[in-house]
């Protein structure tokens, strides 16, 4: 009975997290009681983004793990760069969406971004412009590097074919992962190949985890925008972060009929080794209309 008045009184005093002016963009559950909340794993605590970023230790990187079609996800990113940045305490800023490969373009137009195009950054078309247009212009206008933190597609190709670098984590990782690959290439993918696509995913996480210590402001607050499953604690890039970095990871969680935070929180895959929980935080938003993208498949 406390914990649900302690969870009424904060979601009563918190305002969903938006700019002045702007409105949520994706659909569904725009008027669900946790949309825009910032909630704390480790205490069941709802925060705001001021309340956030004064809990950031400088020195750390900041995971934002997004779904990559959430538009309000995108717009999200924004307002935590721009806020940091208010505050003189945003560092680097990394893109999964962009690869290592294009660092010189993106160190050129530092601190123009208002005037760059995506053909101006050699950016992968892939990764639609318009999605990630906003997040680029304020990394570039404001933060003190930009960086290019994927691993460029012919290093991906070698990794397919010869494995990773620094090889596997665990074996229940590793089956983990695999299961995970199949299921979101809608159980087409050939099962002979899932070795290698787990190969080629470990090998994008370390070498974006290289990047991100590589161009690490330990000043500062650097902020890496990546899709969540890259960014989960068990799963993904913070795995194979040097220890020295700290690491916080904030999941972009679109909501669905559940009120209740903990049910949103991505349970670690069975046998993770170590004592953590998936995400530090969660930020709720509305989600799209559900689509079956598989549905073609079936």
């Amino acid at each position: 009975m406390m914990y649900r008045l302690l969870n009424a009184a904060c979601l009563s005093l918190l305002l969903a997290s938006l700019p002045i002016g702007a409105q949520w963009l994706a659909p569904e559950h725009q008027s669900h009681p946790l949309v825009g909340q910032l909630w704390y794993s480790a205490d069941n605590q709802f925060t705001d983004l001021d309340e956030l970023i004064d809990r950031l230790p400088l020195g750390s990187w900041l995971l934002v793990g997004e779904l990559h079609d959430n538009p309000d996800h995108h717009q999200l990113q924004t307002q935590l760069i721009e806020a940091l940045a208010a505050q003189s305490r945003l560092g680097s800023v990394a893109f999964e969406m962009a690869t290592s490969e294009i660092q010189p373009e993106l160190d050129t137009w530092l601190g123009r971004g208002q005037y760059v195009t995506p053909e101006d950054l050699g950016w992968n078309q892939g990764w639609g412009w318009s999605r990630y247009e906003a997040q680029v212009r304020a990394a570039l206008d404001h933060a003190g590097r930009v960086v290019g933190a994927d691993l460029p597609r012919d290093t991906q190709r070698k990794a397919y074919q010869t494995g990773a670098p620094e090889g596997i984590l665990d074996h229940a990782h590793s089956e983990f992962m695999k299961a995970l690959l199949f299921s979101s290439h809608c159980e087409q993918l050939p099962r002979e190949h899932l070795d290698n696509m787990l190969q080629v995913q470990l090998a994008r996480d370390q070498h974006m985890a290289q990047r991100l210590a590589q161009y690490h402001d330990k000043d500062k607050v650097n902020v890496f925008i990546a899709g969540a499953i890259h960014a989960h604690r068990d799963l993904g890039v913070p795995r194979w972060m040097p220890a020295s970095i700290p690491v916080k990871v904030v999941l972009l969680s679109a909501l669905s009929e559940s009120t209740t935070a903990q049910t949103y929180l991505p349970v670690p895959y069975p046998g993770f080794p170590l004592a953590q929980l998936s995400a530090d935080i969660l930020w709720f938003t509305p989600a799209n209309t559900p689509q079956d993208y598989c549905a073609a498949f079936k």
